[in-house]
């Protein structure tokens, strides 16, 4: 199983002017045989293979005698990506693979693993001009990288738009499964107001991490619109940006890192909603809330760590009434509106927390996929009204809120 280390490294200067030389050659090939293709194509419909690209590539080292000061291994890796670009392309319904600019905020290049030379202590080596380098993680991922380096299946260099650079290491090893959790079953309803509620009563709170610094960043926008395009103020003024950014970013990764790893250490099935989240941003009013919480990311998390660690995340379909059923008796408030964060059921007469009764019954759906008993015993599923075999059929999303039908459709994941 594939896992990837990031770390950030500190070259020399002339390690510096090396990295920069190889990234600007890598993009100049990938652009080159992205034209070839294309034009081979428009000219004779034909399209060329991939040993026709590795020809062109000799071709290409043969007219530009600064090229072969670039590492072979490093070049042959963007032939692979433009390849692989078109694949997904073809098969995938990705898009039609891009031209690379010299002023993209990010530029990277892949070395294989035949291109790593090792790892000692804090310093990595991988080719010859890029030998004993400088770099930081955190204490585990160190050891686990210098324990692991004898399996390491390629390294990916990337330099930011702060002028920051970092290795990405893949390493193929079986992660070991986690102990036996305190909970079998779990749902968790994904907020705005709070980021996560879970079936047990907890709240994950939103940090609001763009909106508590929407001012600073303001400001920093300003001082660079004022700034001359092309001088130097003006590139200190967009670094000093990228930096806050990039700060930012990490803030979130790692508040989404912490969550994700408590509720897999915890409960050994998490159900949750499958969401329309694209359909979702289409609502002008909540899309800004919704992005800053990156809800993909997180579920995107949640998925390959439960392969990782042995745990299993069950998503019930998005048009399930989580929100507007009664854990207890089961009974349907159909008038809940977006606004109600608390409500009464006319049935039973439990008051219930929108968000806490929204991941109850979200658990309960899981429960019932699982065959397994449910949280409430006294809601039985005699009494669950959306097994009427006359229950209405599910209308299409019109991608702006979550539409909540009398209809169950299921997809597991594990």
């Amino acid at each position: 199983m594939l896992k990837a280390i990031k770390i950030r490294i500190y070259p020399s200067n002339e390690q510096v002017n090396y990295i920069s030389g190889l990234l600007g050659t890598c993009r100049f090939i990938y652009n080159n045989l992205l034209t070839y293709k294309i034009n081979q194509y428009n000219e004779n419909k034909y399209s060329v293979s991939f040993s026709e690209l590795g020809k062109q590539l000799v071709t290409i080292k043969s007219e530009y005698e600064w090229i072969r000061l670039s590492h072979s291994k490093v070049l042959q890796q963007s032939l692979i990506n433009l390849e692989k670009a078109y694949s997904s392309f073809f098969n995938n319904g990705a898009g039609f693979p891009k031209f690379k600019s010299k002023k993209d905020n990010t530029h990277s290049c892949r070395f294989p693993s035949d291109a790593f030379m090792g790892v000692n202590g804090n310093r990595i080596s991988l080719i010859k001009q890029l030998k004993d380098i400088h770099f930081k993680c955190s204490r585990k991922d160190e050891v686990y990288l210098n324990k692991n380096q004898d399996i390491v299946r390629s390294i990916t260099l990337t330099k930011t738009n702060s002028n920051k650079y970092y290795l990405s290491v893949l390493i193929d090893k079986q992660h070991k499964v986690l102990p036996k959790p305190s909970n079998d079953v779990i749902g968790i309803d994904l907020g705005i107001k709070d980021f996560i509620i879970d079936s047990k009563g907890n709240h994950y709170e939103n940090i609001k991490i763009r909106r508590n610094n929407e001012k600073k960043l303001i400001k920093l926008h300003r001082q660079l619109s004022k700034k001359q395009k092309g001088s130097k103020n003006r590139d200190k003024a967009r670094i000093k940006l990228a930096k806050v950014y990039n700060k930012l970013h990490n803030i979130k990764e790692n508040y989404l890192h912490y969550v994700s790893n408590q509720l897999l250490n915890d409960n050994q099935v998490i159900v949750m909603e499958d969401l329309n989240i694209k359909g979702m941003l289409k609502n002008h009013n909540l899309a800004k809330s919704i992005q800053e919480l990156s809800l993909s990311e997180f579920k995107n998390k949640l998925k390959y760590k439960s392969e990782w660690y042995g745990r299993d995340i069950i998503e019930i379909d998005r048009f399930y009434p989580s929100s507007k059923l009664c854990n207890c008796c089961g009974h349907k408030y159909k008038d809940l509106k977006l606004s109600q964060r608390e409500w009464v059921c006319s049935s039973c007469g439990t008051k219930h927390d929108r968000d806490i009764n929204a991941a109850i019954n979200i658990e309960n759906e899981g429960r019932r996929i699982l065959k397994i008993g449910l949280s409430s015993p006294e809601f039985t599923l005699a009494d669950y009204p959306l097994m009427d075999d006359k229950a209405e059929k599910p209308l299409k999303s019109n991608g702006r809120k979550k539409q909540e039908q009398n209809v169950i459709s299921l997809k597991f994941i594990k």
